[in-house]
């Protein structure tokens, strides 16, 4: 079956040492054109420099075109100042929730290196992510506010966001510059189910667990390698039940499995947290098997013995679904007619919690109606907005996205319960 650029990317970026020139010959090959929507999609995805990185490990610098290879050089330079810049912001707020007696941890980001990330400037950081105590938060938001961050509303209760005033979102090169706005995001808990209508994952991350990380010269309170582990898989889920994940998140999970995968100790741990929980059972499950289809990293032999006990669905989604699901194409940086971001939809039944509200969510998001109030609301607070056909125009790609790729959805239920049938009857 023949390769889509970003296909063919992705197998070139895998762990396996000798999957490198197949891949690598199909990229000498990419057109112009394919390269102009290649680098939009590298950009957006996260692998931009660890596309790079591979391509001087592998001493195949030549086989993009100059052009190429001196855009992603630029936007690394200009990444290595973000990286530098946000490192001296990132100190500052630790220094000031120090002072005012706050407990937290720093999750994702600068916590990520090297354990996830070999190098900070090789991942784009638009945020800065903190576990903090229930008791803290109050005090935290005052240290934000006062710095200098605004709030910014929330869909989770769990979570409270600041950005600088007057930044808005870039994409491309703009978003590695030094001045593109970044926010903070202070979360009291890592998982809130609501949010999807999934079950609850209590008590998984404390604050008494955090330990002592060094990085760049600094000093502050994270998540141990094996909760940053299972971060990383919840993160995952999270935007995977959302429509779109970043592939780099994969990425950083699959380096991670690289490095740790025969680590018996820390798969202990692993273990020892996930606990009796069968949700978070089949995420880790659903989220290394993905990565290692993707990016051929190995799957710890706990994984292995947990893959065996899946529900079926579950695995029907992964053979099938996950791959396709994590290739789809948005309208964030290419219009496609019938996304097949939708089939996560069959995923979710799984998880969903068997109320009205859970029930709910799952008929309605083939074809959102909550888009309507949010559009009414955008233009109640900024009635300019009726006046851009940039904004007309990104908002019919929107219905029609969700409208063609709802439709796709719906055709396809058919054969995923044949699958399904089938895949019952196998496991029988």
């Amino acid at each position: 079956m023949k390769q889509t650029p970003a296909e063919t990317i992705v197998r070139f970026l895998s762990f396996a040492i000798d999957q490198c020139d197949e891949p690598l010959n199909a990229i000498e090959r990419f057109s112009p054109r394919q390269w102009e929507r290649v680098l939009q999609w590298l950009d957006d995805a996260g692998l931009a420099f660890y596309f790079f990185q591979k391509l001087k490990d592998a001493k195949a610098s030549d086989a993009i075109p100059q052009s190429v290879l001196s855009r992603l050089q630029h936007n690394l330079d200009a990444n290595q100042l973000r990286v530098e810049e946000m490192s001296h912001r990132f100190d500052r707020i630790n220094k000031k929730f120090n002072d005012a007696g706050i407990r937290y941890a720093a999750v994702k980001g600068f916590s990520l290196v090297p354990e996830f990330c070999p190098h900070a400037p090789l991942r784009y950081q638009a945020d800065f992510d903190y576990l903090v105590d229930e008791n803290s938060l109050p005090a935290a938001c005052r240290v934000l506010v006062e710095a200098g961050y605004i709030s910014r509303d929330s869909r989770s209760s769990m979570e409270r966001i600041y950005v600088i005033p007057g930044g808005r979102p870039s994409r491309g090169a703009e978003q590695y510059s030094p001045r593109t706005p970044h926010a903070v995001e202070l979360h009291t808990d890592m998982w809130d189910g609501d949010m999807h209508q999934l079950p609850q994952i209590p008590n998984l991350f404390f604050l008494d667990r955090a330990i002592s990380k060094r990085w760049n010269g600094l000093t502050f309170p994270a998540l141990c390698d094996e909760d940053a582990f299972l971060l990383q898989v919840l993160h995952a889920c999270h935007h995977l039940f959302a429509s779109w994940i970043r592939m780099s998140c994969l990425f950083e999970i699959g380096h991670f499995l690289n490095q740790r995968a025969n680590d018996s100790e820390s798969w202990k741990q692993i273990e020892q947290s996930v606990g009796d929980s069968p949700t978070l059972c089949e995420f880790v499950v659903i989220v290394t098997e993905l990565v290692s289809r993707l990016f051929a990293s190995p799957v710890p032999p706990l994984i292995h013995a947990w893959a065996s006990k899946i529900r079926p669905p579950s695995r029907v989604w992964i053979e099938h679904y996950g791959r396709r699901c994590v290739f789809s194409e948005l309208p964030g940086y290419q219009f496609s007619l019938f996304s097949t971001s939708k089939f996560v939809l069959f995923l979710h039944q799984q998880f969903r919690l068997d109320t009205p509200a859970g029930t709910s969510v799952v008929r309605q998001r083939p074809f959102p109606s909550s888009r309507l109030s949010r559009i009414a609301a955008s233009l109640k607070k900024d009635p300019s907005l009726a006046l851009k056909a940039s904004w007309w125009g990104h908002l019919v790609r929107r219905r029609l996205f969700h409208l063609l790729g709802g439709l796709l959805y719906v055709c396809e239920i058919p054969r995923w319960h044949w699958r399904n049938r089938n895949g019952i009857r196998m496991a029988s």
